[in-house]
């Protein structure tokens, strides 16, 4: 099937959450499009300023996500250099695990009322946690300022910041949101340079103080720069409250949909490698006798690569299919674990390290990026924010006990042990691999076609 053939047919009923989307006949493949493309503008003055909103609020947003190794690092060794390793992967954990688990209640909060309130609230929680986190010396402060209340404004401001996208592009919508998740990209360049300066001259108070100040500049310009129009795209008949509608977004029967559960799966899978590898990149060079300034540069390395790595795939998922994006990105950070990282060689060579940060951060980097937007191709976008905030809700779950998982297998702190953490990241990043096929073979079978 033509582009034009399959870009003729526009408007769709929308799918149920019991049908198969990739049970289809043997003469046609399913519609990329569930909406109709003429309600969306792809371009012009509004939209853009929405995407440079997304994208300056992303930046906020993200930084310290993307800098969780540099952070980590410094309280292991300097902040609680007593504390086990496990117990310090809980402050990342609790703030990835309600930062994207949450989405769930923000999505649908997206949906009825739109971005304003939510992201307003979220940058004020936010920019609280990262404060008394500066405040903190024992690890229950850092829990409960960083974990807990940095990660609820998270939640509050990914999901809107994301959403609003969804608004103004459909064609091209995974380009869209590849260029926003670039902000993120771009704090996780400059955020750890910025530690790395600061961090031995003014300490954690006010290193982390400094940053919390920025996000909160980033948010705060991304807020007045946004605009949803989620009045025109509103469900006429839904009449539901917003808190029977997130009580809706929670029914699980979603997961009788194949092609999503397949996704979610391998997001799952994905995000476990991602997350884990970007917070312990920089312990596992330190555990091999590299300095703390050749662990921070790995990061810098991982979220450079990174910016390209939203924006390439992003392109080839628009023009050629997101599904067949997903495989590829997905295939190539496999590849990158098994035959640089696992490989001794290399793995424990400074520059095979610094290669396989710049493989594993170009292709990790559209992960989180690809996947909303190929969700958006399976629901109307009325959905699109239930159904992303369930799948990151399920993601949440692996962030909640990887990041404990990787300080329990490296709480010995020795190579032995940090090689078997290589090998548990690279397993999950093959499972992800296998959802992303899977996904790709429900929807549209072997056939080689623009899906």
């Amino acid at each position: 099937m033509s582009e034009d053939e399959m870009t003729s047919v526009v408007t769709q009923r929308e799918i149920d959450v019991n049908e198969i989307v990739g049970e289809n006949d043997n003469d046609k493949l399913p519609n990329i499009f569930l909406d109709d493309p003429d309600r969306f503008a792809e371009g012009g003055r509004e939209a853009y300023t929405v995407l440079l909103g997304s994208f300056l609020g992303l930046t906020g947003v993200l930084a310290f996500v993307n800098s969780a190794g540099v952070v980590e690092n410094y309280i292991q060794d300097v902040l609680l250099p007593d504390v086990q390793t496990s117990t310090i992967g809980w402050i990342f954990s609790l703030f990835n695990f309600l930062g994207f688990g949450l989405t769930i209640i923000s999505g649908p909060v997206f949906d009825k009322i739109g971005c304003k309130i939510p992201i307003a609230i979220g940058t004020v929680l936010l920019t609280l946690g990262l404060i008394f986190a500066s405040l903190s010396t024992e690890i229950y402060q850092l829990i409960l300022s960083y974990g807990i209340l940095g990660g609820l404004g998270i939640s509050l401001t990914f999901g809107p910041f994301v959403g609003v996208l969804s608004h103004y592009f459909l064609r091209r919508r995974a380009m869209a949101i590849g260029c926003a998740y670039i902000g993120g990209a771009i704090g996780g360049v400059v955020f750890p340079v910025m530690f790395r300066a600061l961090f031995p001259k003014l300490g954690w108070g006010w290193t982390v103080r400094i940053g919390a100040f920025i996000c909160f500049t980033l948010l705060t310009a991304g807020w007045l720069l946004v605009r949803d129009r989620h009045l025109e795209f509103r469900d006429e008949t839904n009449t539901d409250t917003i808190s029977k509608q997130i009580l809706k977004s929670i029914d699980f029967r979603i997961f009788k949909n194949k092609v999503y559960t397949s996704l979610v799966l391998a997001l799952l899978g994905n995000g476990f490698a991602f997350l884990i590898t970007m917070t312990y990149l920089p312990s596992y060079a330190s555990a091999f006798g590299y300095s703390a300034s050749d662990s921070y540069l790995l990061l810098v390395v991982f979220n450079s690569l990174s910016i390209p790595g939203r924006v390439i795939p992003s392109y080839i998922a628009d023009k050629y299919g997101r599904f067949n994006a997903v495989c590829i990105t997905s295939t190539i950070s496999t590849l990158a674990f098994f035959l640089i990282w696992v490989n001794r060689k290399s793995g424990h060579t400074l520059g095979g390290l610094f290669t396989f940060a710049g493989i594993f951060g170009f292709s990790s980097g559209s992960i989180l990026s690809l996947t909303p937007a190929t969700i958006g191709q399976i629901f109307k976008v009325e959905k699109i924010g239930a159904g992303i905030g369930t799948a990151f809700f399920v993601l949440s779950f692996g962030d909640l006990i990887g990041i404990p998982i990787g300080g329990a297998i490296t709480n010995p702190k020795t190579k032995e042990s940090f090689d078997n953490l290589v090998i548990f990241v690279s397993l999950c990043s093959l499972c992800g691999t296998i959802g992303s096929y899977t996904a790709r073979y429900l929807y549209a079978g072997f056939r080689l076609a623009r899906v």
